[in-house]
């Protein structure tokens, strides 16, 4: 499925028109020149035929659904006091396409708002590493899996083998800490969240700036 772009002409003090017709999105080309310098690039280079000056002429996007450009979209056309409504899936897709798109500012938009949602620690390790998110926005993450007791062959699968033996790492240095201080029957779970993030830090190579919560 393709997203085709018409341009509205309105002036941006004007309503903005937002049409869907089929699979053709008439939006204002001004946002999508000022943010993104994948959209500033392709405009130069498209010719005559789909430039976006009209719908018969609309610029053509390949890599994108109706659905998620719409949510790209959402981040333009509506108020910001709107952003915490949105669940992770709604950032999750933001972040894709401004990733992909080279929206700098909307990306560091959608990681701020998902720094403020609830994520199992697993699906935020994945969906961080994925997107080469800063590392250190991880540590919170990476000390509830360190205190917990278990963990399933799935959550180490999809983690990967790598970042599974920097935890188990980890939490050896916790528990051998724990035991250090005189604690019977230690478990990294008896560490300290401030110990835990000095080991993570060590065990993951992590810069010292202040980690998100």
């Amino acid at each position: 499925m393709h997203v085709f772009l018409s341009f509205n002409r309105d002036s941006l003090d004007k309503p903005v028109v937002n049409q869907v017709a089929g699979t053709v999105f008439r939006v204002h080309k001004y946002f999508l020149e000022r943010e993104s310098e994948y959209f500033r690039e392709g405009f130069e280079a498209a010719g005559p035929q789909e430039d976006g000056r009209s719908d018969q002429a609309a610029f053509r996007l390949d890599d994108a659904t109706i659905s998620e450009f719409e949510r790209l979209l959402w981040v333009f056309y509506n108020p910001q006091y709107m952003y915490d409504e949105q669940p992770v899936d709604h950032w999750i897709t933001i972040l894709d396409l401004a990733t992909r798109w080279k929206f700098p500012s909307v990306r560091d938009l959608a990681v701020r708002q998902l720094q403020k949602l609830d994520m199992k620690p697993v699906e935020r390790i994945i969906i961080y590493n994925k997107y080469n998110l800063d590392k250190s926005l991880l540590l919170p993450a990476y000390i509830r899996l360190c205190k917990q007791p278990s963990r399933s062959v799935e959550d180490g699968r999809r983690l990967g083998m790598p970042t599974v033996l920097k935890i188990n790492e980890a939490r050896e240095y916790a528990q051998r800490s724990a035991a250090e201080q005189g604690c019977h029957s230690p478990t990294s779970a008896d560490a300290e969240d401030q110990e835990l993030v000095e080991i993570l830090r060590d065990v993951f190579g992590l810069s010292y700036l202040k980690a998100r919560s």
